[in-house]
């Protein structure tokens, strides 16, 4: 008997564990299923609240500062002014839908209003400001009448940049015409490019400078030459260089060539491609080119820029074409 009390009692005792085991377990899983009922009310509640009211919309992101580079060109009193590009932090973006004639009115109104005045920028520097004093639309572009007040001598192939920004081009202006010694040794490389480029001997002495300019485009006090030439055979075809050259001791060496044989159109247009002025967009300390090129009718703006130790043609936007 006392045998079968202690198994009776140990099988009671047995009995009372695996009760309360199973109460607590029964707690336990009422308390989970309480917390995830109270941790999925939480996240919809955080979720609906997230979502965009009807009644309070999110406000617009705020603009990045931006700013616009022109062209500024002249022709005897009269000068000129063509927006080439909006430089929004990294990017270079254009300045308006060429093909829309309701976004260029809306541009000409916001920038070309008479009485505007703008930085001008000659040799990657201060040199001077534009004022506007009126504007008008072309076949596809608009084209502002301004007045420089400037110590640059602006004309022909000679031109300039202007700004809306405050902070780029920001040091001195570097941008002169080249020594004789400069001069020299920038026409023996083009001669040897041309040759390169198979030109037939007869006609090397028939080439002809259209414009020749010495600026620092990194800052450094060494000039680089930029030059732009032509050459037109007797049966019209053309062959035409732009430069950008270092110096090498005594000599130049090419940075960037590039050269163009063709054969224009009747109408006798030209893709030659003319320096206006450089301009450190990006703040890296080297000046980006700016240029302009020839097309049917027509021309429109390059920009390039060194980029991996080699310069690139990084942008482009049509200045008229009709």
């Amino acid at each position: 008997m006392r045998s079968v009390s202690w198994r009776s009692s140990i099988q009671r005792n047995l009995l009372k564990s695996l009760n309360k085991l199973q109460i607590t377990n029964n707690r336990v899983r009422r308390s989970s299923v309480g917390l995830a009922v109270f941790m999925f009310t939480i996240v919809s509640v955080i979720s609906f609240s997230s979502r965009p009211s009807s009644a309070s919309p999110s406000p617009p992101a705020q603009p990045r500062n931006s700013a616009v580079v022109f062209a500024v060109s002249s022709e005897g009193d009269e000068a000129s002014m063509d927006a080439v590009v909006i430089v929004n932090g990294a990017r270079l973006q254009r300045p308006y839908n060429d093909e829309i004639e309701a976004g260029r009115k809306t541009f000409g109104q916001k920038y070309f209003a008479a009485g505007k005045v703008y930085r001008l920028i000659f040799g990657g520097g201060d040199a001077g400001t534009v004022k506007v004093n009126s504007w008008d639309l072309g076949c596809n572009n608009i084209h502002a009448n301004v007045t420089a007040n400037t110590s640059a001598r602006l004309g022909g192939k000679v031109m300039a940049l202007a700004t809306t920004s405050e902070t780029l081009g920001k040091r001195q202006s570097t941008r002169r015409a080249p020594s004789e010694a400069e001069r020299a040794a920038v026409l023996t490389l083009m001669k040897s490019i041309y040759r390169q480029n198979r030109t037939p001997a007869n006609l090397m002495s028939s080439i002809k400078v259209t414009n020749l300019t010495a600026t620092d485009l990194g800052g450094d006090g060494t000039y680089e030459m930029i030059g732009s030439f032509t050459l037109a055979a007797r049966n019209k075809f053309e062959r035409d260089l732009f430069l950008i050259a270092k110096p090498q001791g005594a000599a130049m060496k090419a940075d960037f060539v590039k050269f163009q044989a063709y054969q224009p159109p009747p109408e006798g247009f030209l893709s030659s491609i003319d320096f206006v002025d450089q301009l450190d967009l990006d703040g890296n300390g080297v000046g980006e080119v700016f240029a302009t090129q020839g097309g049917f009718d027509g021309y429109s703006y390059l920009i390039f820029k060194r980029v991996g130790g080699r310069w690139r043609e990084v942008f482009n936007f049509v200045g008229d074409a009709c």
